[in-house]
């Protein structure tokens, strides 16, 4: 158990933007991370990759509007091949967490597969953690689930928590807000948990 706690050694909070909702057509444009570590919860590195699509022509315009896609901003992206390999080396070692985090693995996945790499071998955590669960357990907690509810979305919980919206819908912004909501999430948990009756 030791050597698994020392393998992965950070948190990496992730966020990816994408050509679409299919990660069997759409691909990655987009990621931000933000690797923390996780006892002092402290922002030790962040990165930023903007990539190049291969398929525009099947691309969801609504999806490109949302993520702010054009050309010019893409100008210098990284290939899809090389950005994979990019992210494997900055992944590895780490236990990826992010907002509704299926959506991310199911991409990154699948781009990793498509370029030759896999979660293993990148030497990435297989457990990711979504910290919307852990946000949808506070709201039930302190009472609050109506309000938030159903859906839960990030912007909720950063206005729940006074977190800045600037930059949203790009990776890099998302993956810090993700991060600085795990934060007071985890400070509230500590302030709750003399309060329950387990």
């Amino acid at each position: 158990m030791k050597r698994m706690l020392q393998e992965y050694s950070h948190l990496a909070f992730l966020d990816i933007e994408t050509t679409g909702r299919d990660p069997g057509s759409h691909e990655i444009i987009e990621v931000g991370i933000a690797m923390v570590d996780p006892k002092t919860r402290e922002l030790k590195d962040t990165h930023e990759l903007k990539i190049m699509p291969e398929h525009l022509e099947i691309a969801d315009p609504e999806s490109l509007a949302i993520n702010h896609f054009t050309p010019e901003a893409w100008q210098g992206a990284l290939p899809q091949q090389e950005a994979m390999q990019k992210l494997c080396g900055i992944l590895s070692g780490s236990t990826p967490c992010g907002w509704n985090v299926g959506f991310d693995r199911a991409f990154l996945e699948t781009a990793l597969n498509r370029a030759g790499f896999t979660i293993s071998g990148c030497g990435i955590d297989y457990t990711w953690h979504d910290i919307k669960m852990d946000f949808i357990r506070w709201a039930k907690l302190v009472g609050r689930e109506e309000e938030f509810g159903p859906r839960f979305g990030l912007r909720v919980a950063r206005e729940a928590f006074g977190v800045s919206a600037e930059g949203a819908h790009s990776a890099l912004p998302d993956a810090m807000a993700t991060f600085e909501v795990w934060k007071r999430l985890e400070d509230d948990f500590q302030r709750i948990k003399p309060t329950l009756h387990i």
